[in-house]
């Protein structure tokens, strides 16, 4: 089974066995305990006060509508050209849009400058869940490239595709237009991820690191 289907199984999984009649726990504080424990574990200091505030914002009695970007980070796997970014997002009213990528350059004189692009990615992969894994393949910017603007007005307008069937995983994965994003190198460029919702409510953002390798 591919790693990442495993890891999204679990995931659901886990949030069915939370739900079942007569348990009497609630999945979603139950899944951000554990995050934060796994936040903790790793030293992730950025998700671990991003699932904290997630956590009071569920208990607070109150639909918040700023969405919350958990956890994020780049994986390859071994023998495998393609790239990607998972991360968990936390999002009451259930309308996360899209994604930003920024990254900041250091130049030989030690200028910083700074890049930011935003894909609409989920305009057609909206699902009803407060607590969301997201995974898909992103392209290595190694050559100054940038976002295609008419591409991604066609993807957002829907030409060119079903917008029902591209809710279905692999189809949406596979209709994406290309999501630009450098490699973190220290001293060399540093990469953060945030979302936003359809209301332009922006997340804070985490920092991406050299991607993990992943077996097959």
């Amino acid at each position: 089974m591919n790693i990442w289907k495993l890891v999204q199984t679990l995931f659901v999984v886990f949030i069915i066995v939370l739900v079942i009649p007569g348990c009497n726990r609630d999945p979603v504080i139950e899944e951000l305990k554990h995050l934060k424990e796994k936040a903790k574990t790793k030293d992730f200091v950025d998700e671990e006060r991003h699932i904290e505030s997630a956590l009071s914002k569920w208990q607070n009695q109150t639909v918040d509508p700023e969405p919350i970007l958990l956890t994020g980070d780049l994986s390859k796997s071994r023998g495998h050209e393609h790239m990607y970014l998972g991360f968990i997002t936390f999002d009451e009213d259930m309308d996360v849009y899209g994604l930003g990528i920024n990254e900041v350059y250091t130049d030989v004189n030690s200028m910083k400058v700074s890049l930011t692009e935003e894909y609409p990615a989920f305009v057609h992969r909206m699902k009803p869940e407060v607590l969301d894994f997201r995974l898909f393949p992103v392209q290595i910017r190694d050559a100054g490239q940038r976002k295609n603007e008419q591409q991604w007005d066609k993807y957002v307008k829907g030409e060119g595709i079903d917008v029902n069937e591209v809710r279905e995983l692999n189809l949406w994965r596979a209709t994406l237009p290309p999501v630009w994003v450098s490699i973190p190198e220290p001293n060399g460029v540093n990469v953060y991820v945030y979302i936003y919702d359809r209301a332009g409510n922006k997340s804070d953002p985490i920092k991406l690191f050299p991607p993990d390798y992943i077996a097959n």
